[in-house]
């Protein structure tokens, strides 16, 4: 028996499939599991993904299905070929884990198995502190994992490199030893190699340490994610766009406004955008910003705006395209792709907004302008005029809504009107209806 081996992640009846790559981890997993195979009445697939960075990579594929041969486990085989790709090791991260799901889908496995030790999972800890990470990310590795709606189980991971060395010794399981693994070409093998040892002569009970950080970070994260969770389920959501409101924000702790935005992010991009410490804190910033309005950009994927007490994350870029259209008769016009107006003797109730234009001579109604606002535009007000900027500041118009809202103007460049914000008061016997129709939210 493996001391510390995780029995609870591997129910009696569970259909597995084991990610093996011949080295000697894998290869005691293997020889571990079958073993149990009988007794726990498993179902066992073997996946190997061939990554082709070496010469001598095919001959672990061989060895692998050889040994499956011999002990009647189906084999599977993917092979990695694009070896000129940017950043390998993520493309080949995403590859390994589609082929294992695409694999235990096939076979309708219930659990994918992988062979990570405590060693690993002190070497991921350690290399995302020095690297940064998130509290998320600062866990490690965990011992069960979903990918996509596939459980994933690590039953080594409080298992240390030595006790599977021990095990593979006695028991004579064979395995192939990868080359590459003794160079220090990769920061983990860096790290395996330099650090770790120092580590353990300082404390020879440190992975046990790693450990415990990562049950407390674990823990820790739980908690904080469901209370995000809970303050991100009351927002506005769409798939383009979140908004939410600063004030409730700025009450949360911390961590959990962190934690909020992650999840807003991951949202927006399914997950296929990371955001750094320094994004965080960039757009919490832009929260506490005194400013009525700001916005930020995270790498041209995705913009952030604050408009007043209001945040608006979202996928595309706010733009403001100026437009003017003149209008010299009754009847129905399509402004831009946002609005429909309407000019008639009659009103209609279909219309978002109506505005009763009175006059006496038609002549002097005609043209009507309607278009965003422009430098300079003033309003007709009681006591004088007043700049539509100021006006739009003393009703806390949101920058983007500023440049997008249509003005009915006359001939003269009076302003008529702003739907929902401004009316003047026209006299006459004879009445024109000036309706406004929203065709985009």
């Amino acid at each position: 028996m493996i001391k510390n081996f995780n029995n609870n992640l591997i129910e009696k009846g569970d259909h597995l499939v084991l990610s093996v790559s011949g080295g000697l981890d894998s290869m005691v997993l293997l020889d571990y599991i079958y073993k149990l195979k009988k007794d726990d009445q498993l179902t066992l697939h073997v996946a190997h993904i061939d990554h082709k960075k070496r010469q001598t990579s095919h001959k672990d594929a061989d060895f692998v299905k050889i040994i499956c041969e011999s002990l009647k486990v189906p084999f599977y085989l993917y092979e990695i070929d694009d070896e000129d790709y940017d950043n390998f090791h993520d493309f080949a991260h995403k590859k390994r884990y589609n082929f294992l799901y695409h694999v235990a889908k096939q076979v309708r496995a219930s659990k994918i198995v992988l062979a990570h030790h405590q060693d690993d999972l002190a070497e991921t800890i350690l290399m995302r502190l020095v690297r940064g990470s998130s509290f998320e990310g600062y866990r490690g590795i965990l011992d069960r994992t979903f990918y996509k709606d596939m459980e994933i189980i690590r039953p080594f991971l409080n298992v240390p490199k030595s006790v599977l060395k021990a095990y593979q010794m006695d028991s004579q399981v064979k395995y192939r030893e990868d080359e590459s693994n003794q160079e220090n070409l990769y920061t983990r093998n860096r790290f395996r190699h330099k650090i770790m040892p120092l580590l353990e002569n300082e404390n020879p009970k440190y992975l046990d340490k790693f450990s415990q950080f990562s049950d407390y970070q674990d823990k820790a994260y739980a908690f904080i994610y469901q209370h995000a969770q809970s303050y991100f389920h009351t927002l506005n959501l769409s798939k383009d766009k979140i908004m939410f409101n600063t004030e409730s924000f700025k009450k949360e702790y911390d961590i959990i406004q962190m934690e909020v935005l992650k999840l807003i992010i991951n949202h927006l991009t399914d997950n296929s955008l990371e955001l750094s410490y320094q994004n965080i804190l960039d757009i919490i910033e832009l929260i506490n910003n005194t400013k009525s309005h700001v916005q930020f950009e995270i790498k041209d994927h995705l913009y952030v705006y604050k408009n007043y007490q209001k945040i608006s994350v979202q996928t595309y870029e706010e733009s403001a395209n100026d437009y003017e259209y003149l209008i010299d008769d009754f009847g129905n016009y399509t402004i831009n792709k946002d609005l429909v107006v309407n000019l008639s003797k009659k009103p209609n109730k279909n219309y978002d907004y109506i505005y009763e234009l009175c006059y006496n001579n038609l002549d002097l109604v005609f043209p009507i302008i309607i278009r965003n606002r422009r430098p300079g535009d003033r309003l007709n007000i009681k006591i004088g005029t007043k700049k539509l900027k100021d006006f739009f500041i003393d009703k806390k118009v949101p920058m983007i809504e500023r440049n997008r809202l249509p003005l009915i103007i006359n001939k003269n460049s009076e302003i008529l009107y702003i739907p929902g914000l401004f009316k003047l008061n026209t006299s006459g016997t004879n009445s024109i209806y000036i309706q406004i129709k929203k065709t985009k939210t």
